[in-house]
């Protein structure tokens, strides 16, 4: 499978130049070949494809000298998006998916050198850009030499504390040790991840909430500014590009605050348990559920942006892949609703109640905690129900005992 490594280049300032000349050369190519594009279809009711775009390029290189500062494998790689982009307008058929221009001002590059580029252990070498130090750990651990023997492709990439290089390499799935432990994981506001066995976590809302007010705010006195100088004139402010740099540092802090926090976690489940069960969710209808005000919806969808479930999951695939586990995913209808005791369906609980109290059984259990067993025994059905007796009787009824065995452990 395809693995990504991230790293912190320290380019001296002559390099610094040449990488930022990349970048606007990627973004002068890209409106080039869109205004052509543009001017193609209004014209004869068609666009150009990959091929005719990079020989436009080369046209390109030959009128303006600048762009041969850059690798030419670069530039066609925004050709090479270009007709992606397009491609997808042409099946949708949706003007929101038409590729538009890219200004200078919010223009978040990428240079993708998917060749050329060579490695050694402190430092990278980027076409027409030349060695570029780097320091990381990894170069010092055995996974370094399968890096640089498998690397396919390295994108550099401008962040508000420096560039960084992402090398894509092959890596082989860290199968671990079959231990046939399941766990049912459900997702939340109180309770970031309430897991079947009782454990749970909550990430550092307070700061995040915190370091989003600060950003709101900076937020506030940048559209200001801008307005003003608009008014006056000014094309360009150190001031304003001051600040909105420190709102791109704040931001970088919350988004390093989910990846530590997600990363960590869902480590510690994957090494201890083989298959994990979350909810099958539309993160997007999350918030479409009966809330009993409109200032409950509104402060339970800006939660849901602070906690940022949508990583949660992303990295919880990306890693079952590597570690070679399974995710097992079911019906989110009337998880927390249902339960986990006798199967009664309690449509009257309200999104207030933490504790689930069933009127039929009388049984008592946090809200979270009866969703992520309910999680679980959907989960243990679905698999059984995998499991078919055709291959084999005795390792079906091996495999059910091992499976029913765990969720007995977990509980």
């Amino acid at each position: 499978m395809k693995a990504t490594i991230k790293v912190k280049l320290y380019p001296n300032n002559k390099k610094i130049q040449l990488l930022r000349q990349s970048l606007g050369n990627t973004r002068f190519i890209w409106n080039k070949l869109l205004e052509k594009q543009i001017e193609l279809y209004q014209r004869e009711k068609k666009f150009i494809w990959y091929f005719e775009m990079c020989k436009e390029i080369t046209k390109l290189r030959g009128e303006h000298p600048f762009l041969k500062e850059s690798s030419g494998l670069v530039l066609q790689q925004m050709a090479r998006k270009l007709d992606f982009a397009l491609k997808n307008f042409v099946k949708h058929k949706d003007m929101l998916d038409f590729p538009r221009f890219k200004r200078k001002s919010r223009y978040d590059g990428i240079l993708i050198y998917p060749k050329d580029f060579r490695l050694a252990n402190n430092a990278i070498y980027l076409p027409k850009i030349g060695w570029v130090r780097f320091k990381d750990k990894i170069v010092k651990k055995p996974q370094w030499k399968q890096i640089v023997d498998t690397a396919k492709q390295i994108w550099v990439k401008e962040d508000t504390d420096g560039f960084f290089a992402y090398i894509q390499y092959n890596k082989n799935p860290e199968l671990e040790v079959s231990n046939n432990k399941i766990v049912g994981i459900d997702v939340g506001i109180k309770n970031t991840l309430t897991l079947s066995n009782g454990d749970k976590y909550s990430i550092d809302k307070e700061q995040i909430i915190n370091l989003v007010k600060r950003a709101e705010y900076l937020q506030s006195i940048i559209d200001t500014k801008r307005e003003i100088n608009k008014k006056k004139g000014i094309r360009f402010s150190r001031r304003l590009e001051y600040l909105r740099r420190k709102r791109l540092r704040i931001l970088k802090r919350i988004r390093n605050i989910h990846q530590d926090f997600y990363y960590k976690i869902i480590n510690h489940i994957l090494n201890s348990h083989e298959y994990v069960a979350v909810e099958d969710l539309d993160l997007a209808e999350l918030i479409q559920v009966e809330h009993e005000n409109e200032k409950a919806e509104k402060n339970i969808h800006k939660y849901l942006m602070y906690i940022s479930l949508g990583k949660f999951f992303r990295v919880l695939e990306y890693k079952a892949q590597l570690h070679g586990r399974k995710i097992i995913k079911v019906e989110p209808e009337d998880t927390s609703k249902t339960c986990s005791n006798c199967g009664y369906i309690f449509h009257e609980l309200k999104l207030s109640d933490r504790i689930f109290k069933c009127p039929l059984c009388g049984f008592r259990i946090d809200r979270d905690l009866n969703a992520a067993i309910n999680i679980l025994k959907r989960a243990i059905e679905i698999l059984l129900e995998s499991l078919s007796p055709s291959a084999g009787q005795v390792e079906y009824r091996r495999e059910m005992a091992r499976v029913r065995l765990a969720y007995t452990l977990n509980l």
